[in-house]
């Protein structure tokens, strides 16, 4: 059975150009930041993230993601993917 079986909800393409920003905290130096990236699609527990750039996130991160309209919510990373140099495609899983 392949990754897109074992899904438990169903994936809804994002609007066209529906920004997703990620607020998160740098471990090593304490600083918050913030990430804008481009939505892929999203489903009832979580959504999925292109971001051109250098991105530091690490699976298993804790940080808060504002998708859309939807409000400011925790969230966590749960997986990272390098597509190609300076593009990289980020699972997110809402906590709240």
């Amino acid at each position: 059975m392949g990754d897109f079986d074992k899904r438990k909800y169903i994936r809804y393409p994002a609007e066209p150009n529906e920004l997703v920003t990620v607020y998160y905290m740098d471990e090593k130096t304490t600083k918050t930041g913030q990430r804008v990236g481009l939505g892929e699609n999203e489903s009832f527990k979580g959504c999925c993230v292109v971001f051109v750039g250098d991105v530091d996130f690490k699976q298993g991160q804790e940080v808060f993601c504002e998708c859309g309209t939807l409000p400011k919510t925790k969230a966590q990373i749960v997986w990272v993917k390098k597509l190609e140099n300076q593009i990289t495609k980020v699972g997110i899983s809402f906590r709240e």
